[in-house]
């Protein structure tokens, strides 16, 4: 399950049976069960925990229960994702059948990490016609952003944590706005960057192109 710093999540689980007590938490490295308990429920609400629930968990965990006398459905929920949130979640669960019997299930929290994109010019650059232009666009996040440069609705280049623009000789042509986007599994961002390029002579004055000498 991913999901992104900040967010919050919720695990759900059904169970059929008559429900003694469900416990929601860290799972154990070893064995299937609890090691830290941050939730424990029965049909009537939650309960303390013993023992308590470590500073980083207090109050970003919670939980609540419906159920008849044979089935139900457990929510958990985890607040304010934090990275160190990457771990296995467990969920125990007690019956108080004839003859009881214990649930174990867990899932495996990935915490992604928003891209965040560097350009390695300002967001406005100019550049002489016919003159050799290099542009990169970085981003970091988790897992690894695919990142891409979008000129007039195309794609110009694309690539994992980075993407370029080269022109060997750039052209007023090339001026304009591109946009660099970046996304992974817990989300997307983009920047814009302004290409102006200044032209060898005046007559080639379009709006976005400035003249360099008079013929």
């Amino acid at each position: 399950m991913y999901v992104a710093v900040g967010s919050s999540v919720t695990f759900t689980w059904n169970y059929s049976g008559a429900l003694y007590q469900i416990d929601w938490g860290l799972k154990s490295t070893d064995i299937n069960d609890i090691d830290t308990i941050l939730v424990s429920l029965t049909t009537f609400g939650m309960l303390p925990v013993n023992p308590p629930v470590p500073a980083e968990y207090k109050r970003r965990v919670n939980g609540s229960i419906t159920a008849t006398s044979s089935s139900g459905q457990a929510i958990f929920t985890l607040n304010d994702i934090k990275t160190y949130d990457q771990r296995i979640f467990g969920c125990k669960i007690e019956s108080t059948d004839a003859i009881p019997h214990r649930k174990f299930d867990s899932v495996q929290l990935v915490v992604g990490e928003l891209p965040s994109i560097v350009l390695n010019t300002t967001t406005n650059t100019s550049y002489n016609e016919k003159s050799p232009v290099n542009v990169s666009c970085t981003a970091t996040g988790k897992p690894d952003p695919d990142v891409v440069w979008i000129y007039k609705g195309q794609v110009k280049s694309s690539g994992v944590r980075s993407a370029h623009l080269s022109f060997t000789e750039i052209s007023k042509e090339d001026a304009g706005i591109y946009t660099c986007k970046a996304n992974n599994s817990a989300g997307r961002t983009e920047k814009r960057l302004r290409l102006v390029v200044n032209c060898e002579y005046i007559k080639c004055l379009p709006r976005s192109c400035f003249a360099m000498h008079n013929e």
